[in-house]
């Protein structure tokens, strides 16, 4: 018997499924790339962070799936929705001048921000659930 050779849908899907499990290794790795092309500490972050928010969202709603066997999806579109709302709101109230663009980046580092935190906060979760079942 040979060995199995691995196709190139395959790979691109077992690429993916281990950034989306581990999006901290695909933030690190983007940082580092990024720092080594801009040479800007504070660029490299926000490429970072620009690059690697949707990997935390999704990696979030698998574990919420997975620990507690309900589907988050909506809320978290809903979520990201009603952020995006305030901050068009505000915009418009203390602007009077709307910047859809500026409003979409405020909605991306906010989640970037709150998915990281949930994810590690869910990691902990998972993990002492392993431990006391």
């Amino acid at each position: 018997m040979g060995r199995r050779r691995i196709g190139l849908v395959d790979f691109i899907v077992y690429f993916l499924a281990f950034f989306i499990t581990i999006p901290a290794i695909a933030s690190v790795i983007v940082y580092i790339i990024s720092l080594k092309i801009f040479h800007s500490t504070k660029r490299a972050v926000h490429t970072s962070v620009n690059w690697t928010t949707l990997l935390y969202i999704i990696a979030v709603n698998l574990l919420i799936q997975n620990l507690f066997h309900m589907s988050t999806t909506g809320f978290i579109l809903l979520f990201m929705l009603i952020v995006l709302t305030l901050t068009i709101l505000y915009q418009w109230r203390n602007h009077m001048d709307i910047e859809f663009k500026k409003a979409f980046r405020i909605l991306w580092r906010i989640s970037f921000l709150l998915f990281m935190f949930s994810y590690v906060c869910l990691v902990i979760t998972g993990i002492i659930m392993q431990i006391i079942g």
